[in-house]
């Protein structure tokens, strides 16, 4: 190799070595692009996550009490609350447990009881006992909320379908991210230095719009209709079409809503349903044809008149088979009078059972006509129940068909 090309192979090499140099140097893009990730990992803490489990339970009016919970998270029951503040205004916070991150399990088992229902009342021992479990994934930073809500099954073919449990969850950070300015980012600003800023609070997670979806049908055909979906915000009127192919529907946030239907030329029907955050539920309505006028309801001064008398057998709380016909009636003008609250007054004769025992039987009677209702799908908030004995006697007692006549019913209709 001559001189002078040893000396170009000496500074090609030399130039090599400079440029690798430079490379290994940290550019002031990649000193911004660290500080940036160190003030990501502030904002996730390290430490573990939070689950926040809470009871929503049934407001105390509605007569549902708690009798027994267990919840457990992956395997481990919970220390929660007693029952007895479980049944005082919700909803209530069960427990703040911090876990891993990763997929977790809860489990949740209430019983409750109504001392309105004849059969699921703390003195029966029958009681509604409900289980649902949920799966959801945790994350550094994020608090889970978890609530567990038992709500009423409007049309359960059984009265021991009557609640379900079920979960609702959502999500949060657990720190408030801290603002970061344009010339904090820039390049050009040089190494951003951290400084104090005012905690910015995140704003609450968005809950999802549930989705009622409406199918009104008579003798299996649609038909045209009106729904009226009843909640904490003002009606939502949904005009369903008769000759339309698919089900109506309408976006509503989470709730717990009374959803009426009326029909020209039939009587009018309501559901009760609770509506989870981006949940969907659907409602079928199979309309039955409006009597002729002498056999429909009317309303007289403030009491609903049947064309038929809601009848009890002698010492029987329950109405005989004839009568049940007739709640149909009931809940057709308590729809059309939707702003309107119902008072069922029981009554008996004067031989049926012993005097003292004539109030509880007269006030069974008229808790049996509240249960049919609910049954139906009227919101139970909207009832109340009286027992009067035989203090107010629609005919003698002297004579089977008078008595026949004071085992009865009245309905009354009251101001919102």
């Amino acid at each position: 190799m001559t001189p002078s090309s040893f000396k170009a192979l000496l500074v090609l090499l030399l130039g090599l070595l400079a440029s690798v140099a430079r490379a290994a140097e940290p550019t002031r893009e990649d000193a911004v692009r660290e500080e940036l990730e160190r003030q990501l990992r502030e904002m996730v803490p390290e430490s573990p996550t939070e689950v926040v489990l809470s009871f929503e339970g049934f407001a105390p009016e509605e007569g549902y009490k708690v009798v027994e919970t267990d919840f457990v998270l992956d395997g481990k029951p919970l220390a929660v609350p007693s029952v007895e503040e479980l049944n005082a205004a919700g909803p209530h916070r069960l427990a703040v447990v911090k876990v891993e991150p990763g997929e977790h399990t809860l489990v949740s088992r209430v019983s409750l009881a109504n001392d309105s229902w004849s059969l699921f009342s703390a003195t029966n021992g029958f009681l509604w006992k409900l289980t649902a479990s949920v799966g959801f994934q945790s994350q550094r930073g994020l608090r889970v909320v978890v609530k567990v809500v038992p709500a009423v099954v409007p049309n359960a073919p059984d009265p021991r379908l009557k609640l379900k449990l079920g979960h609702q969850v959502t999500a949060e950070m657990m720190k408030p991210v801290q603002e970061v300015s344009q010339a904090d980012l820039h390049p050009d600003a040089g190494t951003p230095k951290p400084r104090a800023q005012a905690p910015v609070t995140p704003p609450a997670p968005t809950a999802r719009p549930g989705r009622l979806v409406f199918k009104v049908t008579a003798k299996k055909k649609p038909v045209p209709a009106t729904v009226f979906v009843r909640g904490a915000a003002s009606p939502t009127k949904v005009a369903v079409d008769g000759k339309a192919r698919k089900p109506s529907d309408v976006a509503v946030a989470a709730g717990t809503y009374s959803v009426d239907v009326v029909a020209q030329g039939f009587l009018a029907q309501t559901r009760r349903v609770q509506l989870a955050a981006g949940a969907e539920s659907s409602l079928a309505f199979s309309l039955v044809p409006q009597p002729k006028p002498a056999q429909r309801a009317t309303v007289k001064g403030n009491h609903v008149e049947l064309p038929t008398p809601m009848g009890f057998p002698e010492q029987k709380p329950a109405p005989d088979k004839a009568s049940l016909a007739t709640v149909d009636l009931v809940v057709d003008v308590l729809v059309r009078e939707s702003g309107a609250r119902l008072r069922i007054e029981g009554h008996t004769d004067g031989q049926e059972v012993p005097a003292a025992a004539r109030k509880g039987l007269s006030e069974a009677r008229a808790k049996a006509i509240a249960e049919l209702l609910a049954r139906a799908g009227v919101d139970p908030a909207r009832v109340e129940t009286a027992g009067l004995g035989d203090s107010r006697p629609k005919a003698p007692n002297l004579i089977p068909r008078g008595r026949q006549l004071n085992r009865r019913v009245e309905l009354v209709l009251l101001p919102p």
